[in-house]
């Protein structure tokens, strides 16, 4: 074993960050509640379970070898009391970017450094990436201005609107597309199945893509307006997956949709790498909160989201506003810089809110977040008072309004649907920041 003490491997742990290639190292910023430990040796054993080393020293583990591959601690700040904000700078090239990927990467930098005893709760906020892992990933095939393309809404720039199809379980597919036909005739840019459905006996996916496409090609028969379906293709095997994504197109489906944190990155990215899949990729973040609502503990919100843009979706969710599930306003403006600034080469990802949407609470939204968006309703359109299609006009007309600068009560005097949406659900406040 080498004789090189520990405290001299320790030593080899210290960097600043303005003496490392900034094309050689990713950026992981952590915040850390510590337990009873100084706070540098917390930063040491976080950057030594980041990269080459165990809790002693072993064979084989020379000064070069720490040196040139292990994490550098290049920030220990104190936030407030027992929390620290630690940084790492992690050499790239301990992982491949085409192969392992974002799930090597994950499972080694946020993985077992969750279990260290040094730490009572600690928080992946973000990760910095150098251009030569980030031209590895494929980014969004068509992203925000290719959905806006497809929803003919690149010139008049108002909300995105789209539909989720309601209740989320338990109807057979000739009613779910005689719902869709219904809806399709108010006029929204696009509907999608709910996270929960994919492929039960009752409502098998291939039958529900067939009359379901059947249904809005016979709305665009009447309307001229072909609305855009997300067919839900969210499975454990990716083989299978790719197969559901084949037949979704072969059948004249137009769009796809998975739930990240089941697919995973790589589920995303595969579809999105695929040049056979020439349809826009609507990505939904449902488990999140289960590692991202805790302020101190897992992962940052607007991570989950960065990760998946690189990993190609063209739409992904970011909660709700003035809806039904937690949210801040400074961190849905994060969201909204995440996916649509200029970031290396990839194109910018829709970004999507739903959950309690409806006409009342659309300028509410639109305040906050801009134009550029998805607003999704679920019961917002479905649960409209009159019909389906009347939803979906109100929704349209909700749109419209705020486009004009009109109030919705004044608005809806000369529109019945959207009058009977806000007489059922109000009208919210614009947000405040």
């Amino acid at each position: 074993m080498s004789e090189i003490s520990e405290g001299h491997l320790r030593e080899l742990l210290w960097e600043d960050i303005g003496a490392l290639d900034p094309d050689k190292y990713i950026i992981a910023t952590f915040l850390a509640e510590i337990g009873p430990y100084p706070p540098k040796r917390v930063a040491e054993e976080l950057a030594v379970e980041d990269s080459t080393g165990t809790w002693t020293p072993v064979w084989y583990e020379t000064p070069q070898v720490r040196k040139e591959y292990g994490a550098k601690i290049v920030g220990l700040i104190n936030a407030k009391e027992n929390m620290y904000v630690i940084q790492l700078a992690i050499n790239g090239e301990n992982y491949d970017p085409e192969t392992g990927g974002l799930a090597n990467l994950l499972a080694d930098i946020a993985g077992n450094a969750y279990d260290l005893l040094y730490v009572d709760k600690l928080k992946l906020m973000d990760l910095h990436f150098p251009k030569t892992w980030t031209s590895a990933f494929p980014g969004p095939k068509f992203g925000l201005e290719g959905v806006r393309e497809l929803t003919q809404t690149k010139s008049y720039r108002r909300p995105v609107i789209g539909a989720i199809m309601k209740p989320n379980v338990g109807l057979d597919a000739k009613t779910m597309a005689k719902m869709a036909y219904e809806i399709a005739l108010g006029g929204v840019d696009f509907l999608k199945d709910d996270e929960a459905l994919v492929n039960p006996k009752y409502c098998p996916l291939e039958e529900r893509v067939v009359r379901i496409m059947e249904a809005l090609d016979k709305a665009k028969a009447e309307t001229g307006k072909k609305a855009l379906y997300a067919f839900n293709i969210t499975m454990d095997r990716q083989d299978k997956m790719m197969d559901a994504a084949d037949f979704v197109l072969k059948h004249g489906g137009n769009h796809l949709m998975v739930c990240y944190a089941y697919t995973g990155y790589g589920g995303i990215r595969r579809l999105a790498e695929d040049p056979s899949i020439k349809v826009p990729l609507h990505v939904h973040r449902c488990g999140h909160g289960a590692i991202s609502r805790s302020p101190f503990h897992g992962f940052d919100a607007v991570l989950i989201s960065k990760l998946g843009r690189m990993a190609g979706a063209d739409e992904m969710h970011a909660g709700s506003i003035e809806g039904k599930f937690h949210y801040t306003p400074a961190e849905m403006i994060r969201h909204m810089v995440t996916f649509r600034t200029i970031w290396h080469n990839f194109k910018p990802t829709m970004p999507v809110l739903s959950a309690a949407n409806h006409p009342g609470n659309l300028p509410a939204s639109c305040s906050l977040v801009g134009n550029d968006v998805c607003l999704l309703a679920g019961g917002g359109i479905l649960g409209h008072p009159t019909s389906l299609t009347a939803g979906s006009k109100a929704m349209m007309q909700a749109a419209d309004a705020y486009m004009k600068g009109i109030s919705l009560e004044d608005y809806a005097k000369d529109h019945e649907e959207l009058q009977a949406a806000i007489k059922l659900w109000g009208v919210k406040k614009i947000v405040s920041t």
